[in-house]
């Protein structure tokens, strides 16, 4: 693993959070949508209620995204901690200040530019450096 592969693993891990979010959201409409009277009520027919057995399946799946939720927020805060005493090292601070943006903080190309005032090409270029610093004092290679 090259160290920016190393570094991007944090956005792959809040990438991941985000889908598992997305879902447990879908689910649950489902959930709260299920048997729900609007649009299927006529005025001669009650409602009857949605099969227990379907309500308990989805409430198990969304107990399971929470419980993977946590567990990969969890992982980010122990891989993020790690990331950030490595990043504390580089000697040079506009290099920190780089990596942390673009990794911690997981911000764009452009928003880092535009916070330093300056062009993208000029951060991909000190972004190089950053790295090269960075493979310095990274521990896990």
């Amino acid at each position: 693993m090259t160290a920016k592969e190393y570094l991007q693993s944090i956005h792959n891990i809040q990438k991941r959070i985000d889908r598992l979010e997305n879902l447990r959201q879908s689910i649950r409409a489902d959930l709260y949508s299920i048997g729900s009277p609007a649009g299927h009520m006529d005025a001669d027919k009650v409602q009857t209620s949605i099969s227990g057995d379907k309500m308990i399946k989805l409430v198990a799946k969304v107990d399971k995204i929470e419980r993977d939720i946590i567990s990969e927020i969890d992982r980010l805060t122990i891989i993020k901690g790690r990331m950030l005493r490595q990043i504390e090292r580089v000697p040079n601070e506009n290099y920190r200040q780089l990596l942390y943006d673009r990794y911690i903080l997981c911000q764009r190309w452009e928003k880092i530019a535009l916070d330093r005032d300056t062009g993208v090409r000029w951060i991909y270029r000190m972004h190089g450096k950053a790295l090269n610093a960075f493979e310095k004092v990274w521990d896990d290679h």
